[in-house]
């Protein structure tokens, strides 16, 4: 009895071998599209846009959190098509708010510039679209008393942060449609945190623009 169940088990562990192996070969046929892309084939990524900030440009509740309008540049390195090097460039400009004071200064021109880079994951990629997260660090340089320099006041003496490279970082999400294997229009969105006035900031940044790729990636 034992000599025919055995032929049976080897028939039925033969049959689900080739089973397993037929079905493997189809996902895998299923899943090459995918990773084989012509868009994600380029070893570099170029990114230009328009780039938007809300920030609180002074330690004191009497200061207003303000809207700053700027220009974002980006290049990332891809070493595989899920990860690749970024480095990022950007710019903020606006007009603070000054609270009320005895210099009787009511407002100023600020700018901030970033340059950060880090690890950049390309989680999502479709024909039609791709989409992952970054986790940049770096510097930020903050410029808060454009608006009275030629005064002799000082930021801190109307509560608002002084000039200073500081520490600036950027932890978000970004998305693409593809125009086409070279071109794509972008979506970002970030936690920027930045570090004046010995005390962290927690700013929201975005940025829309285009993308350019290019290079080969073996």
């Amino acid at each position: 009895m034992i000599l025919r169940i055995r032929p049976v088990f080897a028939a039925l562990a033969l049959f689900a071998f080739f089973s397993l192996s037929t079905a493997l070969r189809a996902q895998v046929q299923a899943v090459a599209p995918a990773t084989t892309m012509p868009q994600y084939q380029q070893r570099w990524d170029i990114y230009g846009g328009y780039s938007y900030a809300h920030f609180n440009p002074g330690p004191s509740r009497g200061v207003q959190a303000i809207n700053l309008n700027g220009w974002n540049g980006d290049a990332t390195a891809w070493f595989k098509q899920l990860f690749g090097l970024e480095f990022s460039a950007r710019g903020y400009y606006g007009t603070i708010i000054v609270p009320p004071n005895s210099f009787n200064i009511t407002q100023s021109k600020m700018s901030e510039h970033l340059f950060l880079v880090g690890p950049n994951f390309r989680i999502i990629r479709k024909e039609s679209h791709a989409a992952g997260f970054h986790v940049l660090i770096g510097a930020a340089d903050g410029s808060f008393d454009q608006g009275f320099k030629s005064s002799g006041v000082q930021p801190y003496q109307i509560s608002i942060y002084n000039n200073k490279v500081a520490f600036g970082a950027a932890v978000g999400a970004w998305g693409d449609y593809n125009l086409n294997q070279k071109w794509a229009v972008r979506v970002t969105a970030d936690w920027q945190p930045t570090h004046y006035g010995f005390q962290f900031q927690n700013e929201f940044a975005g940025t829309a623009g285009i993308v350019y790729k290019f290079g080969y990636l073996k």
